[in-house]
């Protein structure tokens, strides 16, 4: 999925997307399998976030981090403004940081839909240079969670 969403154009022509990974090892070695596949080196299309080890650079759209690590870049960047997409991976193996993020990711695009709106109701035109505030999608992936709950959290 996260391949799919890396070449799709939805919701924007160059889509930043971060996939969550309940263990570090699951997210170096996607990470490492997906930038083979696309056919780029690991820390430039692709790349990963994990505790004390950084392979990504401002060049990279698709990163695969731990839960930690993306509450983490939170503390830095509130809205996460530098995603437009957050895929929650492997969700049915919950843990308090799981809960967390899922609970600042709710108030995080409610924010930035409130931040859209107000762009569009004072009709903001886009300047060189500088990108258009955009709404949060969030994708919360399980072989065996229960879709209509999560999906009534997230208001979907």
């Amino acid at each position: 999925v996260p391949q799919f969403l890396l070449h799709s154009s939805v919701p924007c022509a160059r889509p930043r997307i971060a996939v969550t990974q309940p263990r570090r090892v699951a997210a170096t070695s996607l990470a490492v399998r997906v930038s083979a596949e696309v056919g780029c080196a690991l820390g430039g299309l692709v790349g990963y976030t994990v505790r004390f080890d950084d392979r990504s650079s401002d060049k990279t759209r698709l990163k695969y981090l731990t839960d930690g690590a993306l509450l983490a870049e939170m503390l830095g960047d509130r809205d996460l403004e530098r995603y437009e997409v957050v895929v929650l991976d492997e969700a049915h193996e919950r843990s308090l940081r799981t809960d967390m993020l899922m609970g600042f990711l709710k108030g995080c695009q409610e924010r930035r839909r409130d931040k859209v709106a107000q762009w569009v109701k004072v009709g903001s035109k886009v300047e060189e240079g500088v990108r258009p505030p955009t709404e949060l999608k969030i994708i919360v992936m399980s072989a065996t969670i229960d879709a209509e709950r999560f999906s009534d959290f997230f208001d979907k």
